[in-house]
Formats: structure tokens, sequence, C-alpha cells
């Protein structure tokens, strides 16, 4: 087991690089089955998920080779001679789902058992599985596996009208419409940043991706695609966390290469929070200064303000978890939506132990009510990565000691979280037991 002591209530202040978006690198593992050619990313986070991923790509006969201290992976896909995904590895993340897509096109088949991840909640595959048989493949699931197969001479772009914008769907069906014969259109697509960068690394490969950054996703298939080298870009989850806990702890932070393009729709909820920033677009940087008064707003009828997860362009899921413990620490209440995840807000009961105020008004809603000054505590961490920052940094804000246990699931994102923190004036200390 392995838990976190962090010491509270420390002067959070000076510059902080935010982590390379893992998200992103997870979908490049897969993408690079797409090519024979060397395929090279840089600025990686070694998190457990980048590290799984990897492992899946050996299993499949790849060769990953890890550079620069690794921060760099050398990925050889032209060995590959497999296309069912290894057991053990698949039930540690759901995003091995990636790699039915580059599967389908390497071999015409792909087969993988039931995948794990975050216990969020069912969190379904249908839209995934949906967009590839509409697309032309074959699909079954027997014995807690799944099997999907084409006939590469009949399959050719078409039109694809998803019924929900699937982010491993949307991008599941990028990757193999970029070698089929034809025009794929998606509608209702996700595009989110990580989403995004997926893209525009497969046309940097060759691709030929339009309507980037939209949800209508225009792929022209190309025959052919090289090998690349790309330099990830920052995790857009990872500034709006710094942005809270620096805000709870009253203090000030420069964040570099803040991917302030992504930030508009968290930096406006933030403002809605009582949250001032100042952003330079020409740097890349935002600034939060220190000693701010949080007061939240309420609706134009004097009603409280609701913030629900949703898909981007609107406010990530991933970080509604952040944002509610960022309201505690503000005067008046808030109300939390998300109906993607049924499991999500069920880390409230370990904030109630740090004398934080909330309400579950049913498992996809919470109220919060503030200001709160949380106080110290020895939390579980639930299976949850972002659930489980979030009470970082309300330990964080807390004053004296507080202890989180069964921290593994936060290492799937940011593998250096107390050397990240600590490097602004946290005190947080990783013990292996």
């Amino acid at each position: 087991m392995t838990k976190l002591i962090i010491n509270g209530w420390k002067a959070l202040k000076g510059t902080i690089t935010p982590v390379a978006n893992k998200n992103s690198v997870i979908k490049m593992i897969p993408a690079a089955l797409l090519t024979d050619e060397i395929v090279t990313i840089h600025n990686v986070p070694m998190s457990s998920d980048v590290k799984y991923m990897c492992q899946i790509v050996e299993k499949l006969g790849g060769k990953v080779e890890y550079l620069n201290n690794n921060t760099t992976l050398k990925i050889d896909c032209s060995t590959v001679n497999r296309f069912d995904i290894d057991p053990e590895l698949s039930d540690k993340m759901k995003a091995s789902v990636m790699f039915l897509g580059p599967l389908l096109i390497k071999f015409g088949k792909a087969q993988m058992p039931t995948p794990q991840g975050c216990k969020l909640g069912t969190r379904p595959l249908d839209s995934l599985i949906q967009n590839m048989i509409d697309i032309g493949a074959d699909y079954k699931h027997e014995n807690g596996n799944y099997y999907l197969s084409i006939d590469q001479s009949k399959i050719s772009g078409k039109e694809i009208r998803s019924r929900f914008p699937s982010v491993t769907g949307t991008e599941n069906l990028i990757i193999f419409a970029t070698k089929i014969q034809g025009t794929t259109i998606i509608y209702n697509a996700a595009c989110e940043p990580h989403t995004q960068e997926l893209c525009h690394f497969l046309n940097a490969m060759g691709a030929n991706i339009s309507g980037i950054g939209s949800n209508k996703i225009i792929i022209e298939g190309v025959w052919h695609l090289k090998g690349v080298e790309w330099t990830v870009d920052s995790d857009h989850l990872d500034v709006g966390g710094f942005i809270a806990a620096t805000v709870m702890t009253g203090w000030e932070l420069t964040i570099k290469n803040a991917v302030v393009k992504h930030m508009d729709m968290i930096l406006q909820v933030y403002k809605k929070l009582g949250v001032t920033v100042e952003i330079d677009r020409a740097k890349d940087e935002i600034f939060v200064p220190k000693n701010q008064k949080l007061v939240i707003d309420k609706t134009v009828k004097g009603d409280l303000f609701d913030i629900k997860a949703l898909h981007r362009p609107l406010f990530p899921a991933d970080l509604i978890h952040v944002a509610s413990v960022l309201a505690l620490k503000a005067q008046w209440s808030a109300i939390f939506i998300n109906s993607f995840y049924e499991y999500s807000f069920f880390f409230v009961e370990e904030l109630a132990k740090m004398k934080a105020l909330t309400v579950m008004a049913d498992p996809m809603r919470i109220i919060t009510f503030g200001p709160t000054q949380f106080k110290p505590a020895n939390l579980i961490s639930p299976n949850i990565i972002q659930a489980s920052y979030a009470m970082v940094i309300c330990a964080l804000a807390a004053e004296w000691k507080s202890v989180i246990s069964e921290v593994e699931p936060l290492f799937r994102r940011y593998p250096d979280i107390d050397k990240q923190f600590n490097s602004i004036g946290a005190d947080i200390e990783i013990i292996r037991e």
C-alpha cells in the first residue's frame, strides 16, 4: 500500500510547469501501430497508464525504448504480430480499448477482454462498438471478450452519426478511418484537448483529418502513414488543479506552458466560484494572484449556481472533483452535477472527515456549503484519479498533517505529484509499505 503524508497550509508560490497530458500519450502509443516506421514521443509523463500501454505494445510483438531519463518513447511497431490484447494489462486500464482500431487496420481483426479502470460506474463501451459496427466491422461478445473483424476489401469511408460523443469511441474511429478508402465524416464527435492532439499527431504522420476541435471530424483515407517525432502538450487538468490548489492555500503561482487555448471554459467556471487569474497568451502562461476572496455567483434569478460536467467544449468531467472542493473554500453554495458517472461523487464521504460541508442530493449531484476550513484527517483514496487529486489539494489547504492511503490511482496520471508540489513549497512525502 502507498500513502501520502501531507503537511498542509504551506505557502505555494513560484513557477510550475504542468505534467504532460497522459491522455494524449496513451492514444498516440496505439496509433503507432499504423506505421512500420519509428514513432518518437517527447515530454512523456512516466505514469503507470503510459507504462501499461507500452507493455501492451511489447506483448503484441512491438518494441519500446525509453530515452532521456524516461521522458521520451521510441516505438517500433514493425514487428507487431498479434491481434489479441493481453488480459492482465487490459484489466488495469480502460484505455486499452484504444488498440482495437489500430489492430483492425493492421490485421482485419482484434480481440480483448472487458477493460477496467477508475471505479466511476458502469462506463459502457456501446458508443465505441456501435461506431465500429457502423463503419462496417463485425462484432461479437463472448465469454467476457470483445471480438471485432472487418473485410478490408469491402470497407470504405462513410458518414457516422454517433449517438454519444465518446472520447475513446471517436478516437478509435478516427485512427481506423485514417487508412481506409474514401471519406469518413463523424458527427457528434468528441473534441477534447487530447482528441485534438491525437488528430494533429496523425496528420503529422501523413493522415488527412480536418474539423479538428469541432464536433464534426472529416477524415480522408490515405494508404501510407510515416513515422513521426512529437512533443506532447501540457495537461489542462493539471493546470486547473494548480490554480485550485494555489487559490485554496491563499498564495500565488505562475503556470508555464499552461495550454491557455484549452482553458477558456475551465476559467469561466472558476470565475463563477470567485477565482481571478491573469493570462499571458503570448507566453502561454497563467498567473494566480494571492489572497483571493472567493464568493460564488448566483444566477440572474438569485438561485444557486450549478456546474455540470459536460462534453468539450464545456466543463470537463475530469475536473468536476477539483472544482467542487474549490467551491468548498468559497462563500455561499453551488450545485455540482456529473451525469457521466454514477459513482463519481462518493469521495465526499472522505471529505466529511476534513469537516467539508456537502450534501449528496443523489449519486450524480452534490451541494457544497462554504467557506470551509479543512481539518487534517486520515483519508482513504477512492479508485478515481481526479477524486484522489482533489483530496490532495484539500490536504494542502488544511492545517497540520493529513494522511491519504491507497493512492496508487494517482500515479496513473501524476507519477511525480510529490515532486511537483514540493517544488513550489508543499510538504508531501510518499510512503510505500
